[in-house]
């Protein structure tokens, strides 16, 4: 029997899709039934395939993914993923992955779930992004339907019953601040700031920063946006690295406004020792050759980041170098970075990660359970394996009855080539 696998996806679209050339993608049915066959390349193992035509009952999960649309790279990658992990966690066959396209042109992504509700499916697996998982998160707790969302956006904790709701799986900005803080007050630095994005997320993620660091006394110096394009980099950081703060006795009314008279002394400034970088890629680079060129007096200033970081192009840059970041763990991401290079012939976005652990958990959940009946509770109260919890690709997680998707994070250095841990995971997070 040749080595090949086989999955059936249900596709839910208003709209013709392109044939995924990475999974050779054709249509084997009748246009009613919409059933397709989705066929890798060969470093997949054949299942028994006498059992696809006739098999036993299975849980079905939705994947609501952008198959078509200007996210149909990233949606097509996290499908990808998503029957990559069922073909190495599902050993029994216990699973069935259906996909509805979040991106449908005629469709909202409300109606889009409707279908789902209509063919009684009680997990799902997406949607990706905040807007989308905010207009069904109602829905999901009416019809008690389990939501692995891969959003980030805390404002929807809480979205969640006993019975169903959303998780938010993605790497939540607040945790990930909150570890990097700690790390560098411990390391001895007293003096923060903040490059960040003039945008949602950017704003957020300065405002966490800013009270993580007073919440630890430490001192905040200077909180400076830019474009999210990329316009006015160059003079945000001129701002962060020039700015300085001096004891309130020294200002006006103990504020932040210096007496008109006041000369300040050298010794009377206090420039960031640390900053933070919430960014990636090209802009990441820029900011991190500014702040070189800008520190003419050659201070020790430490350039921190957050999960964004953990991407091969971080570690082209060798101003990064010695760089601080609060994310997993990479040592399994990046053997499953290579099994997927090997299977698709390209590198898999890092958010990948999630929504291969999601359906790992859930196949481990029927495995102990052995009942593909799946209700709220065997995700919040599953331990196995001395872990109250799961371990997967990105580490030790587990589900929290707010909502959240908890996740043990690692402190990572950039290297030469490389992520080196620095602090390790605690050891104690899933006991």
């Amino acid at each position: 029997m040749p080595r090949f696998l086989v999955i059936f996806l249900i596709l839910i679209l208003s709209s013709c899709i392109k044939v995924n050339k990475d999974y050779k993608t054709v249509v084997i049915d009748n246009i009613k039934s919409n059933k397709v066959i989705a066929q890798s390349n060969e470093q997949f193992e054949s299942r028994d395939l006498k059992d696809i035509t006739h098999h036993k009952k299975r849980l079905k999960v939705a994947l609501l993914l952008p198959v078509t649309g200007k996210n149909k790279i990233l949606g097509n990658a996290l499908l990808n993923s998503a029957t990559f992990s069922l073909f190495e966690n599902d050993n029994k066959n216990n699973i069935e992955l259906i996909l509805f396209d979040s991106a449908s042109t005629k469709k909202d992504i409300k109606n889009t779930f409707k279908d789902i509700i209509d063919q009684d499916i009680k997990i799902v697996i997406g949607p990706i992004f905040s807007h989308e998982v905010e207009k069904i998160a109602q829905e999901a707790i009416l019809n008690e339907i389990i939501v692995i969302s891969l959003s980030n956006d805390q404002k929807l904790i809480n979205n969640i019953d006993h019975n169903g709701g959303v998780f938010l799986a993605g790497m939540i900005p607040e945790v990930q601040i909150d570890k990097i803080v700690s790390y560098a007050i411990g390391s001895g630095k007293t003096s923060f700031a903040v490059i960040a994005p003039n945008n949602q997320y950017g704003i957020m993620t300065a405002a966490l920063y800013k009270k993580m660091v007073k919440d630890r006394d430490g001192i905040f110096v200077t909180s400076e946006l830019y474009s999210a394009n990329g316009k006015g980099i160059n003079n945000a950081v001129k701002r962060a690295v020039n700015a300085f703060s001096v004891p309130s006795n020294l200002a006006e009314g103990g504020g932040n406004i210096l007496e008109d008279d006041f000369i300040v002394e050298d010794i009377d400034k206090t420039y960031a020792q640390v900053i933070l970088v919430p960014d990636s890629g090209k802009k990441l680079a820029q900011i991190a050759r500014r702040i070189q060129y800008e520190n003419t007096n050659l201070r020790d200033i430490k350039i921190i980041g957050t999960s964004q970081w953990d991407d091969v192009s971080t570690l082209g840059n060798i101003v990064l170098m010695g760089g601080w970041f609060a994310a997993p763990a990479n040592e399994k991401f990046r053997e499953y970075e290579r099994k997927y290079y090997q299977s698709f012939s390209k590198f898999p976005p890092r958010i990948s990660s999630i929504i291969y652990d999601a359906i790992a958990s859930i196949a481990k959940i029927i495995d102990k359970k052995k009942d593909i009946n799946l209700t709220l509770i065997d995700f919040t109260k599953f331990s196995d394996d001395n872990l109250n919890g799961f371990s997967g690709i990105d580490g030790v997680f587990r589900y929290n009855n707010n909502g959240l998707v908890q996740r043990n994070l690692a402190i990572l250095e950039v290297g030469q080539g490389k992520f080196e841990v620095i602090e390790a995971p605690d050891e104690d997070f899933m006991l």
